[in-house]
């Protein structure tokens, strides 16, 4: 009879921890599908953004469309940077100057993968707690290596914040006071020179 116990005590805990683990396996692949669900309908949405280097902080808007981003920085120095797929533009208000750069030879590749849903989950690690998700992924962008933490909040869901860790720089952005917007139209996300006469 006490063998029948140690091996039933021995099966349970073997069921524990594989109803355990199946659980957890579960709830990943659900916040995964949720925060895709969350980023996919970050179209036509704005948010304020702060963003530090840890030695200077910039404060500005950022609108998200179908497959682009325009981030308008306020202060300091008033800048704007439309992204899209292949190609991107900066353009320094006070300089009136535009240049134009390859978005998948920038950081700023990050950002678009982030906020137009695109998926880069799979590979990365994902803490859940009762308050935030934290996911941590590396990337590689044109041979350079890219450390990330992204911070939803959780319950609803609502991105918070994008540390991005380049060598030993380190990128911080933090949003809030997000607005979803009537549909933005496309020439708003306009790669065409401002300044053009």
């Amino acid at each position: 009879m006490q063998e029948k116990d140690k091996f039933l005590r021995k099966i349970n805990f073997i069921l524990l921890l594989l109803l355990i683990f199946v659980s957890q396996k579960l709830v990943a692949n659900n916040t995964n599908t949720e925060l895709l669900d969350y980023n996919n309908k970050l179209n036509n949405s704005s948010a304020l953004f702060i963003q530090t280097d840890g030695s200077t902080i910039e404060e500005g808007v950022v609108y998200i469309g179908f497959n682009r981003i325009k981030l308008e920085y306020k202060k300091p120095k008033e800048i704007t940077i439309v992204i899209s797929e292949k190609k991107s533009m900066y353009v320094n208000h006070e300089l009136k100057e535009t240049q134009y750069f390859d978005t998948n030879k920038s950081i700023v590749k990050v950002f678009l993968t982030i906020l137009t849903g695109q998926s880069f989950y799979e590979k990365s690690e994902l803490d859940v707690s009762d308050d935030q998700i934290s996911i941590n992924t590396n990337l590689e962008i044109n041979e350079i290596h890219y450390k990330t933490k992204i911070i939803y909040e959780n319950d609803p869901i609502v991105l918070k914040k994008i540390i991005i860790l380049e060598n030993e720089e380190n990128i911080e952005i933090g949003l809030f006071n997000h607005n979803n917007l009537d549909a933005l139209k496309k020439d708003f996300f306009s790669l065409i020179n401002p300044y053009l006469n």
